[in-house]
């Protein structure tokens, strides 16, 4: 870590946020405009509806690195592994939030072409006059709060929220976003808060203590990005390299769960009985598929996310303090709609199955909306997995939860063949361009930052 982002480290949230204040003041006020002015559908919450709703969202966490080692508060909470429904950040919050896949809410590229341009290209926000959970919710009369530890939420999920508070992973952590949540909460009567922890993102800056405990050797150059994409035959120097990211990647999971358990310690002194979940927009990759990805794919996806959605990107862990079942296939799009069965409203449209209830074994499932390139899409259906790419002509099956590659059944290839959900139908030049969100080079300078570009 620098000295200047040592500095900037030793000063609490509200003088970080001040040194990029100006500009994200008028995006947050924005936003918080944009939410004032909606025409909220009315209704009222359930007598048994709880006062409190704090889903956290842990950006990059991966399902397989929650255990009672590096994860003891989470791995003791109700868990099920869950699907995504987007392989990076824009189109698997909007869907949170919607209740909808992406190819139904339109905040996903609308290109299969691969994008050969320079700069940043954001997808366009989900229809605006789609419902989300969060306005039904205000509708019947919860407060609403959106914390975002990096730009892509927010951008995907502006105007979304009563208040809206943008943090960035380079100076903010998750004990910032979620003591500003503590101090905000207090005294109000019915709340929804969904809060985005950014640090399992690029760059990685776990607190030193974190660093020393994982024994991670900080001198390796550009480790808290990435690096050796795509080598197949890893030397040493590689294989240093790798084993050190992804020790530091579990330090940066263990602070993560250390600074949630301290959240939920003071959330329960604070509120009467507060229902907590804890989840993840999507997984990351560590290398786990770099000859097939390269083979298949070009090498897009050899690590990170937003490419195809093997398991390691595609499969998250959803917590909660809740006693629900928690049995059989579960996606992130069944949030929305088990917030709107706990409380009593309704969201119009939403596909998901409330988690209340186990949700129907032979459910098929998505993950799309891939970050750059051809679209790459995934299919689940019990115990086989269909990933399909019409761009690279790709069609392979597997077998779960091994994630093997197997010849599917007849019966089951035709099934996830058919049920492929709609490519995007915008073709190159200005087609492509249609509908992408604008942000300001202020945004464009952080999104290089976050590994966008």
């Amino acid at each position: 870590m620098g000295i200047k982002r040592r500095l900037i480290n030793t000063l609490p949230p509200a003088a970080k946020r001040a040194l990029a204040y100006p500009y994200d003041y008028y995006q947050m006020r924005t936003a918080d405009g944009q939410f004032a002015e909606k025409c909220l559908p009315s209704g009222e919450p359930a007598e048994d509806a709880p006062d409190h709703i704090v889903c956290v969202v842990v950006d990059a966490l991966r399902a397989d690195y929650v255990d009672a080692e590096t994860t003891p508060y989470l791995d003791g909470l109700n868990r099920a592994d869950a699907v995504t429904p987007g392989s990076w950040t824009f189109p698997a919050v909007s869907s949170m939030l919607s209740g909808v896949y992406p190819h139904e809410h339109g905040g996903m590229r609308q290109t299969d072409e691969p994008d050969n341009s320079d700069g940043i290209r954001l997808p366009p926000r989900m229809d605006a006059h789609r419902v989300t959970i969060t306005e039904a919710l205000a509708g019947a009369g919860y407060e609403t709060y959106g914390g975002f530890g990096h730009d892509t939420p927010f951008v995907a999920l502006s105007g979304r929220f009563d208040k809206h508070a943008l943090y960035h992973n380079f100076s903010s952590n998750a004990d910032d976003i979620l003591s500003d949540y503590l101090s905000w909460v207090d005294g109000r009567n019915q709340t929804f808060a969904f809060l985005h922890l950014a640090d399992p993102h690029i760059p990685l800056d776990p607190p030193a203590e974190y660093v020393e405990k994982y024994d991670v050797d900080t001198t390796i150059e550009n480790l808290a990005n990435w690096d050796y994409h795509r080598e197949t035959d890893c030397g040493d120097d590689c294989q240093r390299y790798r084993d050190h990211r992804q020790r530091f990647y579990r330090a940066s999971v263990d602070y993560v769960d250390d600074a949630i358990a301290r959240f939920a310690d003071s959330l329960n002194s604070r509120l009467d009985d507060p229902l907590l979940v804890v989840t993840a927009d999507h997984g990351e990759a560590h290398w786990e598929h770099v000859e097939f990805d390269i083979e298949y794919f070009d090498g897009s996806g050899c690590v990170d996310h937003g490419g195809a959605p093997y398991e390691d990107v595609a499969r998250v862990p959803l917590l909660t303090t809740a006693d629900w079942p928690l049995d059989g296939p579960v996606s992130l799009v069944d949030l929305p709609a088990t917030f709107a069965d706990l409380t009593g409203v309704e969201l119009p449209g939403a596909v998901g199955h409330s988690l209340v209830e186990t949700p129907p074994a032979d459910r098929l499932m998505f993950v799309e909306g891939s970050l750059a390139g051809h679209e790459k899409k995934a299919v689940y259906h019990g115990d086989y997995k269909l990933l399909a790419s019409r761009g690279h002509g790709v069609e392979v099956g597997y077998e779960l939860p091994d994630e093997t590659v197997v010849d599917l059944p007849d019966e089951e290839s035709q099934l996830l063949t058919e049920n492929v959900p709609p490519w995007p139908s915008g073709g190159d030049g200005a087609a492509a361009d249609a509908g992408e969100t604008e942000v300001g080079g202020v945004v464009e300078d952080r999104l290089e930052q976050l590994g966008y570009k």
